[in-house]
This record gives structure tokens, sequence and C-alpha cells, in this order.
């Protein structure tokens, strides 16, 4: 068990590692640990379902929940890693196994997008119904500008069918980070965990924004100010210039700290 260490945002974990894995891939198992406490924290979770996941550094093998753990009780060592075929290699410290939709959803995009190295999905209530809007989201405020460019996935029933694949990473493409699942919910990605949580927070804080928006005007999408691209294009650029570490580098940070000194046992 590794209790009481120190470890906050220095990434040296070479005196805390006291598991099988790597310092590399034992960093990455924390970091994406402490992410799904963060999401429960937040309330985005859904009792045992959805998943975050995370690309094993130096392998074609991705780490995400074992089936049956709330987010609050994911820890650094019950992650399971697959490999891109959906094979369990190494089953963490329970026998629970993997949930098949994490691999069809998450497993695609990993396969076809070696830039993205973390995928995050949630049914958080306003990304559902954003989902389930037939104009999707609507570029009226700050953060949908932030995230930049939004793609779709129309609804296949639950994602359990492996050709299904195919369609989601195409319905992707090959630069965007955030997927939107008509009647379903959001996928955010990122090119490392920070990002991607940073790009989740995002979009569900602009969902949020949305329904509560078009409550306000009784769904009159006329009545929205609606900035021009330009000007929009103009905000997802200097968005980005924020962060010379890394995007969303600083904001995962800062959330670590919190979830931190609430329980850290997402570190055993």
């Amino acid at each position: 068990m590794i209790s009481n260490n120190k470890f906050t945002s220095s990434d040296d974990l070479s005196l805390v590692n006291k598991t099988k894995y790597s310092d590399e891939e034992y960093l990455v198992r924390v970091k994406l640990a402490a992410t799904y406490r963060m999401v429960a924290h937040l309330g985005w979770d859904e009792l045992i379902y959805n998943h975050l996941t995370a690309r094993v550094p130096g392998t074609d093998h991705m780490l995400l929940n074992a089936f049956g753990m709330r987010f609050d009780e994911v820890t650094a060592t019950s992650l399971v890693t697959i490999d891109m075929d959906g094979k369990i290699i190494d089953a963490g410290s329970t026998d629970l196994g993997i949930n098949k939709t994490g691999y069809v959803i998450h497993g695609a995009i990993h396969k076809a997008r070696p830039d993205i190295l973390a995928t995050m999905h949630v049914h958080q209530e306003d990304t559902v119904a954003v989902a389930c809007y037939k104009e999707g989201l609507l570029p009226i405020s700050q953060n949908s500008f932030i995230i930049g460019d939004i793609s779709y996935h129309n609804y296949e029933g639950i994602s359990i069918n492996a050709q299904e694949q195919e369609r989601i990473v195409k319905s992707l493409g090959p630069v965007n980070k955030n997927l939107i699942l008509r009647n379903h919910g959001i996928v955010s990605c990122g090119n490392s965990i920070e990002e991607a949580f940073f790009f989740l927070y995002q979009l569900v804080k602009t969902c949020e924004i949305q329904v509560k928006m078009l409550s306000m005007v009784g769904g009159d999408i006329s009545k929205l100010d609606i900035p021009d691209k330009q000007i929009r294009d103009f905000s997802t650029r200097t968005a980005a210039s924020f962060t010379k570490q890394g995007n969303g580098k600083k904001e995962w940070k800062s959330y670590y700290r919190i979830v931190e000194k609430l329980d850290d046992s997402f570190k055993n």
C-alpha cells in the first residue's frame, strides 16, 4: 500500500512507488485514478458506469476502471490494463473485469488516434440534454469558444458492437478532441490526462450554461447573442496559448490538490 506519501505535483515518484509498475506507468495510474476522484467530486459520475482511460506509456495498452467500482473508489492499482483489441493484460487489484462499452468507445479512439493519450466519457445530465438537442452545442459562451470544434456521433444503441468503432472514429475525425454522442453523453480527449480533463470540464460547463440559457429564453434561439466566428476563433486561439507547459496542466493540478487533501487513497 502507498499511503501518507507526499506526491503532489512534482511528478517524482521514485521514492513512493512501491508497486510492480514502473515509475512512468505508476505516475499515469495515479493521475488517472485522481481524475476519477475529481469527476466523482464534481458529481459527474453515474453509479459504476462511464470511463476515463489513458494509454500506458510506450505501449499499445490502455488503462480503464474495473467494472463494479464507483469513481470515488478507483485507485492506481485497481485500474485494468487492456490491449487495443480489448483483451485484459493486467486485471489490476480486483477480479471485476471491465465493461465492454468502455473498450468499444475508448479503444476505438486510442487505436485510431495515437496523438490522444487520454479519453473521458460521462453522462452528466446537461451534457445528455445537449446530446438530445437537435441543434447540438450552441456557440454562446466563452467556455464553448475555448473548446473549439465539436464532433457528433449518431446514437446506435448501447455501445457493445465492435463494428461501431470505425464509425465512432470517423465521427470524431482526425484532429477534434471533443465528441458529443447523440442521445448519450460526451467524450473529451487529450494528448495528456490533464488536457482531456480540461476539455471535459469546459464541455460540461458549456452544456450547463446552454441548458440554463435555453430555459431563460423558452428555447427561442433567436433571442441568443452569438458572437461572429472571427471572435470565437480568436478566443479559441487565445485560450490555447495561456498555458505554455501544456493545455490543462495548471488547471488539473489545482483540482488534484483538492482530491489529495480529501482522500489520497487513490495512490494505492
